[in-house]
């Protein structure tokens, strides 16, 4: 801090700026003197830190407030947004979708009160020219509105939550982003069973990423903008009443900018004048409560089961599409089932045991070429990259298109990870023995549903089952704490060992950019894996909308080039 108060500023006829950011962007190494250019002239400087106990935030914030030195941004920006001779600087990184998220709150808290909003990207900074014209244009704008006599306001009213209510499950289309056509068109007929008119938004396309770009901030993350694209571009089509429509989102509550989703939806909406529009949040959190909105227990264990079907499907279809002796005969075979799941699920229907054993059966009995060998590939990465064939460009179609067969995990590992999680919080950090009992609860709950599922694939020719949870986490623990639980965290690690494991040595990591934690977890295990694993073959995709897919493929391509020379070499040796 430059100035020891803000008394002592007012004293000496000084104006005021608060720097903002993430700690280490007031690390001098880092902000290349930002303070001190400021300073020079003639302003006085506090970091937010200094002052942002002196206001409370006024909730309720529209994102998740789930970080120390975000409430301190939030809680500095409204002590500014009360001072007519303050404004506040945020200091930002290219690319850091948690900021994205800051940035965005931060310009809402100053704006109530008719305040400006100035952003510095630190990592842009060659010369402190531009910064300096930047900062003399703001004091310039605070000189000019001194002398008009300008006053902050009274902040203006936040706006109200749109109710879900009771009725309004009779009457409403609930629209739910896709994120894996497998998994989503059973999951829709489940909650349908449940008495809710669910659309699950079809597969995204080229215009829908524009709409994204639109309506979310350009450094938020890629399956962020394909998330909101896809609701703003059915929202807008004109095939939807407003007036009897709602959205429909998952809300995991970690550290991932997926938790702030509802967030930008919330923004995205405004900004459409649909704020009347409901937002409802299916999560195990009691986050975002809706008076109209809950899931029943038949209808909780009907989605399970329905995300237990679309992991068998994928699982079997991945398996046996690539030799099929009669081209379409495994596509044809997913259809039929699928239609007859659906059906059952929407229906309310029970017969889990029975129709898993039968489905493994005949996927089992399909007839394909067995003395075929193809490259295995795994593909791993962000949940929506993963899943989502326009996120990813089709990728696993590519991959079959060129001679490979995909190997995909299960969803349900993911929400296997999420609960898991309560265990290290509750063990190495202050988190509740409730939330690492309820955790232990959900886990036994669905190995215990899909028991019959692991029993079938264990018995079957060409299938084999997944791995418990604990075992997945002991085999990232090879390479990193289990304490990296922001979005994929460890269990991308534990992902890519258990295809390694299981003779999947091929990898591709798909991955978006700004996405940091997947980059740490993802494309930073790879020289890691790589010691471990002498064989593995691991590339590291960026998928985002403005990234090149010629580039991709052919990286792609170059990864495939060494995976059929791999697997010739070991061919070789088995002869």
């Amino acid at each position: 801090m430059l100035f020891r108060s803000v008394a002592t500023m007012r004293r000496l006829g000084a104006k005021g700026i608060v720097l903002s950011g993430r700690p280490y962007h007031l690390d001098p190494e880092i902000h290349h003197g930002v303070p001190e250019m400021i300073h020079a002239l003639g302003l006085a400087v506090f970091t937010e830190d200094s002052l942002d106990h002196l206001t409370p935030i006024e909730r309720p914030l529209r994102v998740v407030d789930q970080w120390v030195y975000h409430s301190r941004l939030y809680r500095a920006a409204s002590f500014v947004s009360k001072q007519n001779d303050m404004e506040l600087v945020q200091l930002v990184s290219f690319g850091c979708g948690l900021d994205a998220v800051t940035s965005d709150q931060v310009q809402e808290i100053l704006a109530r009160t008719g305040k400006i909003y100035t952003q510095l990207k630190i990592d842009e900074i060659s010369n402190l020219g531009a910064l300096r014209i930047r900062i003399r244009s703001l004091l310039a704008a605070m000189d000019a509105r001194e002398e008009k006599g300008f006053k902050i306001h009274a902040p203006l009213p936040l706006p109200e939550k749109a109710v879900f209510t009771k009725e309004m499950k009779k009457t409403h289309t609930i629209l739910c982003p896709q994120m894996s056509p497998i998994h989503f068109t059973m999951l829709e007929a489940a909650m349908e069973s449940g008495g809710y008119n669910v659309v699950v938004l079809p597969d995204t396309d080229k215009k829908a990423i524009d709409v994204g770009l639109r309506y979310v901030h350009n450094d938020a993350c890629y399956p962020s903008i394909i998330t909101i694209g896809q609701i703003m571009k059915a929202l807008r089509s004109g095939e939807y009443d407003l007036d009897t429509t709602a959205v429909m989102i998952s809300q995991t509550g970690g550290g991932c900018r997926a938790t702030n989703y509802i967030a930008f939806i919330k923004k995205a909406l405004k900004d459409a004048g649909m704020e009347h529009v409901p937002i409802l949040s299916a999560n195990v959190l009691g986050m975002e409560k809706q008076p109209g909105f809950n899931i029943n227990i038949k209808t909780l264990v009907r989605m399970i089961h329905a995300t237990l079907y679309g992991d068998l499907m994928m699982r079997l279809l991945y398996r046996v599409r690539p030799y099929e002796v009669e081209v379409g005969s495994a596509n044809a075979l997913h259809q039929y089932w699928e239609k007859r799941l659906v059906e059952e699920l929407r229906r309310g229907g029970y017969h889990f045991k029975n129709n898993v054993e039968a489905i493994v059966k005949d996927f089992d009995e399909l007839p394909i070429y067995e003395d075929i060998q193809k490259p295995r590939v795994g593909v791993v990465g962000e949940i929506l990259v993963k899943y989502h064939p326009t996120a990813n460009n089709n990728v696993v179609d590519l991959l079959e298109s060129e001679g490979a067969e995909a190997v995909v995990p299960d969803l349900t590992d993911f929400l296997l990870y999420s609960a898991y999680n309560g265990n290290f919080r509750y063990e190495k950090l202050s988190g509740s023995f409730k939330a690492k009992a309820i955790g232990n609860l959900s886990i036994a709950a669905i190995e215990y549903m899909r028991k019959d599922m692991k029993h079938a694939l264990k018995n079957s020719k060409r299938f084999h089952p997944p791995k418990p949870i604990d075992v997945l986490a002991k085999g990232a623990k090879k390479l990193l704490p289990l304490g990296h639980q922001t979005g994929e965290g460890w269990f991308l690690t534990a992902e890519m060992i258990d295809l390694l494991e299981e003779g999947v040595p091929n990898i591709l990591c798909l991955q978006p950019f700004a996405c940091l934690p997947n980059h740490i977890t993802g494309k930073g295990m790879i020289k890691g894996l790589n010691k471990l694993y002498p064989t593995s073959n691991i590339f590291p995709i960026d998928y985002d909308p403005g990234a090149s897919e010629v580039n991709q493929l052919n990286r792609i391509k170059l990864m495939l080039s060494a995976a059929q020379r791999n697997l010739r070499k070991s061919t070789q040796r088995g002869n």
